[in-house]
C-alpha cells in the first residue's frame, strides 16, 4: 500500500486536513473523503470538464490535479457558491435561462464560468466561449449556457416567468423543478452514494471480440487481502442471460465471449484500488474464434454464429405503397450503397449502480431508463420473485437510449447478495465506451 501523506487546505472557506496517497487526485479527495459530490467524474482524463473546481482563483480539472498540490491552497467547489440560502448569480442564471437538463456537467460548467467572472465581471461572448471550451455538455447544448453566463455578467436580463398556473405553462418560461438541486450540486447520481461498510466492484472484461473460454483462474484474486467476493458465471443462481429484445447477453460469460468488453468476472473489495488489483490477477485462457466484423459477413451463407439463435436479432418488414410503380414513375432514380458507423451515446455520466440488502430485499440504486425492466432482469438472474427486488431511481447524467440495457445492476445485486454489504460499481469512461450497446 502506498505511503499516505497528510495535507491541509481550505475548501469553501473551511480548513480541512486529509490523508492522501501519492497518486491521489483532488477529485477523489473531494468526493470520497469530504463527500463533496457536486464535483463530477465524467472522464478521468481532463477531457470533459465535469470535475472543474477553482484553486487559488484558477479553474482546474480536479480529475488530473494531484491532491498533494492543493496543500495550503484555497479550493472552491459548487457546494460553496450559495450563501445563506441565496443562489450565486450564475446558479440563478442557469435556472432562469434553461441551461440545465441532466445536470451532470452543470457544476463544472458553473465553476469554470465563475473563475472567468471573478477575473472579468463583464466578459464578451468570445471570452465566455474560451473559458468554457474545456467543458462538454451533451444534452443542453451551449446556447443557453452562454446566455446564462451573459445574464450573470449583466449583459442580458432574466426571462419573465409569465405563466399563471400549473395548467397554463405551455409557451411560457418555467424553471425545471429539479434545477436548484442540479446547480447547487445536491442532485444525487448513483456514483454519489456512500453507505457504511460499502464495497467497491470491478469487472474483468474480454479483450477478444470472439473467443471460446477454455480456462478461468480466480485463485490469486480470491487470496488478495481486502477482497470480499469474486464471482463467475457459476455463481449466478438464476438466468445466465439478460436482454431486452432477446435474452442473449450473458450476465457473466460462461461459454464464449462475443465482443470486446463482455464481462467474465466481478470482484468486490474494500477499495477500488484493491478491486482493480484483484481483477489484474485473474487469468483467462481463450481459444480465438472467427471474428464477425460486418453485417454483410454476418448475413452471408455459412457465417460463424455469434449467437446460437442466429446472427439476425429481429427481421422487420416495412411496406407502404407500390415500390415498382414508384420507381417506374420517378423522373430520377439514384441508387447507391450507404454506410454509417456505430455511435457512442456519449452521455457525460458513466454508468454506475449501488446495491444493498434491506430487510431481506435487494435494493439497487441506478440511473436507468427502464427501471421496471431492470427489476425483472435482476430478479431473474438472482432467482428471486420480483417483489424481492427494488429499484431506486437516481438522477441520470444523460442517456439518449444508452441506459436502457442492463449495465452494472445485476453485478452489484449479486455481489450485495453474496457479501451482505452495500456494493458500488462505477464504470470508467473507457469501460463505458466498450461495454454498453451503441447506436
Amino acid at each position: 500500500m502506498s505511503k499516505m501523506k497528510r495535507i491541509g487546505f481550505w475548501v469553501n472557506g473551511e480548513y480541512r486536513e486529509v490523508k492522501v496517497a501519492p497518486r491521489a487526485v483532488l477529485l477523489d479527495v473531494l468526493r470520497d473523503e469530504l463527500r463533496l459530490t457536486g464535483t463530477k467524474n465524467g472522464c478521468g482524463h481532463n477531457a470533459c470538464g465535469a470535475c472543474t473546481v477553482i484553486v487559488d482563483g484558477e479553474a482546474v480539472r480536479s480529475c488530473v490535479y494531484p491532491a498533494s498540490r492543493a496543500e495550503g491552497k484555497r479550493v472552491e467547489t459548487i457546494e460553496g457558491l450559495a450563501a445563506d440560502g441565496e443562489l450565486h448569480p450564475l446558479q440563478q442564471a442557469f435556472i432562469d435561462m434553461g441551461a440545465v437538463q441532466c445536470g451532470f456537467c452543470t457544476p463544472g460548467m458553473i465553476m469554470a464560468a465563475k473563475a472567468l467572472l471573478d477575473k472579468d465581471p463583464r466578459p464578451n461572448r468570445e471570452a465566455i466561449i474560451d473559458a468554457l471550451s474545456g467543458n462538454l455538455c451533451r444534452c443542453t447544448g451551449y446556447a443557453k449556457i452562454l446566455e446564462a453566463v451573459e445574464q450573470a455578467a449583466g449583459r442580458s436580463g432574466a426571462p419573465k416567468h409569465t405563466y399563471e398556473s400549473a395548467l397554463r405553462v405551455v409557451g411560457h418560461y418555467k424553471p425545471r423543478p429539479d434545477a436548484r438541486d442540479k446547480v447547487t450540486g445536491k442532485a444525487i447520481f448513483a456514483a454519489d452514494l456512500y453507505f457504511e461498510g460499502m464495497l467497491h466492484a470491478k469487472v474483468l472484461r474480454s479483450q477478444h471480440p470472439h473467443a471460446r473460454i477454455v480456462g478461468l483462474d480466480t485463485s490469486e484474486a480470491l487470496s488478495l487481502p481486502g477482497v470480499r467476493a469474486v464471482l463467475t458465471a457459476a455463481d449466478v443462481p438464476g438466468a445466465k442471460n439478460h436482454g431486452l429484445a432477446r435474452n442473449d447477453w450473458p450476465v457473466l460469460a460462461y461459454d464464449k465471449v462475443r465482443c470486446v468488453g463482455d464481462a467474465l468476472v466481478v470482484v468486490a473489495a474494500e477499495s477500488e484500488e484493491i478491486a482493480r488489483e484483484a481483477v489484474s490477477l485473474i487469468t483467462v485462457d481463450y481459444e480465438p474464434l472467427t471474428v464477425v466484423s460486418s453485417a454483410e459477413q454476418a448475413l452471408s451463407p455459412g457465417a460463424p454464429l455469434v449467437h446460437e439463435g442466429g446472427n439476425v436479432i429481429e427481421h422487420i418488414t416495412l411496406q407502404q405503397g407500390d415500390i415498382d410503380k414508384g420507381f417506374a414513375e420517378a423522373d430520377v432514380v439514384v441508387e447507391n450503397e450507404y454506410r454509417t458507423p456505430s455511435g457512442d451515446h456519449a452521455f457525460l455520466e458513466p454508468e454506475a449502480a449501488v446495491a444493498l440488502i434491506d430487510d431481506g430485499k435487494v435494493v439497487v440504486y441506478v440511473g436507468s431508463q427502464i427501471p421496471f425492466s431492470d427489476r425483472a432482469q435482476i430478479a431473474a438472474s438472482l432467482a428471486l420473485p420480483e417483489d424481492q427486488v427494488r429499484i431506486i431511481q437516481t438522477a441520470i447524467g444523460g442517456a439518449f437510449g444508452g441506459k436502457e440495457d442492463i449495465a452494472g445492476q445485476i453485478h452489484v445485486a449479486l455481489l450485495a447478495k453474496v457479501t451482505g454489504q452495500p456494493v458500488k460499481l462505477v464504470y470508467t469512461r473507457e469501460e463505458s465506451m466498450i461495454a454498453h450497446p451503441k447506436r
